[in-house]
């Protein structure tokens, strides 16, 4: 019932932010001069880590804006 956990990495994954896949798409297009709305512009990204516990395997997501 009470579990002192021990935690171990499952995966760890940093996603891209808006910006960067608008620009990913316009290279697959061949458009050099893009002019992107506001909303796409914007430069956040996640970090994204799974754990689980090795003892009792419970699972644990954690998810930091960078």
């Amino acid at each position: 019932m009470f579990c002192k956990h021990k935690w171990e990495i499952l995966s760890e994954t940093v996603t891209k932010s808006k910006y960067e896949s608008s620009m990913e798409a316009s290279a697959i297009l061949s458009v050099s001069n893009i002019k992107l709305p506001h909303q796409l512009c914007d430069a956040d990204r996640k970090h994204i880590q799974v754990f689980t516990c090795s003892k009792c395997g419970k699972l644990r997501r954690f998810v930091e804006n960078i």
